[in-house]
């Protein structure tokens, strides 16, 4: 199925017609998005991400293009290897851990094994579930979400996902802050979650306000 989907996109390119298109850049936003493949081999040393991550809570109007977006999702709940484990660790490899991401367009559900973006929902629900206004600010919203009915593993994992994306978003320059303050219950039903679902925490990406 991915080789299939693979060669369909390269057909899509040869021919000049775009796979992926930005929910803000039309009306009926795609209900399926392909991302770019992650890369893997591209970054700054460790140390220095780790030297450079902080929360930054001013953005510009710059967009996030896809190639970043399979970046950080990938360094979210990507796949790393064969058997299908993730670039976080899980408790009792529970792999619990779902990541929406919101942007003015809609909200999609990111899809690690295809590495796709699945709409869930087109109204542009950043406005609705930020609680602090520099949120509205970011061009997207992550939102983790875990079905673990353990508190303390679900917080984890999360933990986990949001730190990678931290790390990615300091090593290509990107603005990032975690969100304990965003709105759950509209969340967890705008983004039809079911009754296991947990909302557990967002954090909102965007580049950096030019000095």
């Amino acid at each position: 199925m991915k080789k299939f989907r693979f060669l369909f996109v390269c057909l899509l390119s040869l021919v000049g017609i775009s796979p992926s298109v930005h929910a803000e850049d039309s009306d009926k936003p795609e209900t399926v998005v392909y991302l770019p493949e992650p890369q893997k081999n591209i970054g700054v040393p460790l140390m220095k991400a780790l030297n450079d991550r902080k929360t930054t809570r001013e953005f510009s109007v710059r967009k996030i293009n896809d190639q970043d977006l399979s970046n950080l999702l990938w360094a979210a709940v990507g796949i790393n290897r064969p058997n299908g484990k993730l670039t976080i660790p899980t408790a009792r490899d529970a792999r619990d851990l779902s990541v929406y991401i919101i942007k003015q367009g809609g909200a999609y559900r990111y899809n690690a094994e295809d590495n796709t973006l699945e709409l869930v929902n087109p109204a542009a629900l950043i406005y609705m579930a930020a609680k602090q206004g520099f949120v509205k600010d970011a061009d997207a919203l992550l939102v983790y979400v875990s079905n673990n009915e353990n508190q303390d593993y679900r917080a984890m994992h999360a933990g986990s996902a949001y730190q990678n994306v931290g790390l990615y978003a300091a090593s290509a320059g990107m603005s990032n802050v975690v969100l304990g303050m965003i709105d759950r219950d509209m969340l967890h039903k705008e983004l039809h979650l079911t009754e296991k679902d947990f909302v557990v925490i967002g954090q909102a990406l965007g580049w950096p306000k030019s000095k």
